[in-house]
């Protein structure tokens, strides 16, 4: 009895939870009304009011949560501008952002330098054929685009999902294509190089395989605007003049107008090309938009846009080390580009990225065939010349991270070498490798 007698009184003392620690009741969230023109919907976001009476419209309730393309099409055929809930919109972008935080990171086991060799040796010639067919195709869509012609959308989705198939098998052998560039051409292979880092860098996120062709297109065809703009200022030496550089602004435009035009291309492949020189606060170019619009593919596209650009020769100037580039990236993260995307960037390109050049502290030259996950500052690589530049008769691929000696000094990284610092043709190199 005495315990049952402890037990009850026990209860009878227990209080009842004060106002303090009594559970709150939920606010309801405020509906922030947002007036945008319909050329500027997206999925993902609730129209709730429309520029004429919902019963023009054959849909069944007066909101509509966009979730496909058709329902963009069809808004856009019977209104000029909606309202949309802004508030929802932006916690729909966050919850993108904070899905991808959650989810597992690739974890690479590090192996060894002669299997690196081989398996890169193995996919370079599936990944070279891929490359030559999407480059041929890429220089006759903006031939296409120049003359205002009709552009093969279906050839573009089947050459990018050759190039996700090969990033899935060996990302390393398609990093080596990207090394493969041509001053006089470099809008198209720039389009090219920067579908190729976009789906690389979307399987270091884990996209679904439909994700990475999607993907990759925004990234083929971001730049297409820029066929529209006058060669004598896309090519100008000199620095342009505000009125020039007004017009070279006008391809983001230019360029979402002709792909929403020809129909048949997703709204995210159009936007990509619209907003991937927007920030997130809301400062670039051409709308000044904030970052709820900005998706998660815009994200992407914007920041290996940049990449791509600050690394690769220009009329006006010679490309930078991949490590300047990505230190440029970081520093404008919260301001242009998304923090966590630019930080996962940089783990997936690595400090040495894959195909990209080095000097050993015994003055011969290598490039970078892989990462070691576990020790980032002494990757994979293959010596190629001398401290001269002359190549080797034959190549040898060594892990840094291994302590390998030369002439009794361990081999280690001097420095990182921008591609203009070493004479060798990437194209002719790699076609050794596959004759080898």
């Amino acid at each position: 009895m005495g315990f049952l007698t402890n037990l009850f009184s026990s209860k009878k003392k227990r209080k009842r939870p004060s106002a303090s620690t009594a559970p709150k009741p939920k606010v309801k969230r405020e509906v922030v009304k947002r007036k945008i023109s319909c050329h500027e919907l997206q999925v993902g976001m609730t129209v709730i009011e429309l520029d004429r009476p919902w019963t023009d419209l054959p849909v069944m309730f007066q909101e509509l949560t966009i979730k496909t393309d058709e329902e963009i099409q069809l808004l856009q055929k019977y209104c000029q501008h909606v309202f949309i809930d802004y508030e929802s919109f932006k916690i729909q972008r966050e919850q993108q952002i904070a899905t991808l935080r959650r989810q597992i990171r690739y974890k690479t086991k590090a192996a060894s330098a002669k299997k690196v060799s081989k398996s890169l040796k193995k996919e370079l010639p599936k990944a070279k054929k891929a490359f030559d067919n999407s480059n041929k195709h890429i220089h006759q869509v903006m031939q296409q685009v120049q003359k205002d012609g009709s552009i093969d959308i279906d050839s573009s989705k089947k050459l990018v999902s050759e190039c996700v198939t090969s990033i899935l098998s060996n990302p390393s052998a398609m990093f080596w294509m990207t090394k493969i560039k041509d001053q006089d051409e470099y809008t198209a292979e720039h389009c090219l190089r920067v579908g190729i880092l976009a789906i690389a860098f979307g399987r270091h996120l884990q996209l679904a395989p439909e994700e990475l062709e999607l993907l990759g297109l925004c990234g083929m065809l971001h730049d297409v605007g820029k066929m529209k703009v006058p060669n004598s200022i896309l090519n100008k030496e000199g620095p342009l003049t505000d009125d020039e550089f007004d017009i070279v602004k006008e391809h983001t435009v230019l360029g979402y107008v002709f792909l929403k035009e020809h129909g048949g291309i997703a709204e995210q492949v159009c936007t990509a090309a619209y907003n991937h020189h927007e920030s997130l606060v809301g400062d670039g170019y051409p709308r000044k938009i904030d970052a709820a619009y900005l998706s998660l593919y815009d994200r992407i596209i914007a920041i290996v846009d940049s990449y791509d650009a600050m690394t690769s020769d220009r009329c006006y100037r010679k490309g930078m080390s991949a490590d300047k580039a990505t230190s440029i990236l970081y520093k404008e993260t919260k301001h242009r580009y998304d923090e966590y995307l630019v930080k996962e960037f940089i783990k997936m390109v690595g400090v040495y990225p894959v195909g990209s050049f080095v000097q050993l502290n015994n003055g011969f030259y290598a490039i970078v065939l892989s990462a070691n996950p576990e020790s980032k500052l002494s990757p994979v690589v293959e010596i190629i010349t001398d401290e001269n530049q002359k190549p080797l008769k034959r190549k040898i691929a060594v892990d840094l991270s291994k302590g390998k000696k030369y002439k009794g000094i361990v081999l280690q990284i001097a420095k990182s070498a921008s591609d203009t610092e070493i004479n060798i043709d990437m194209n002719d190199f790699i076609q050794q490798h596959i004759a080898a």
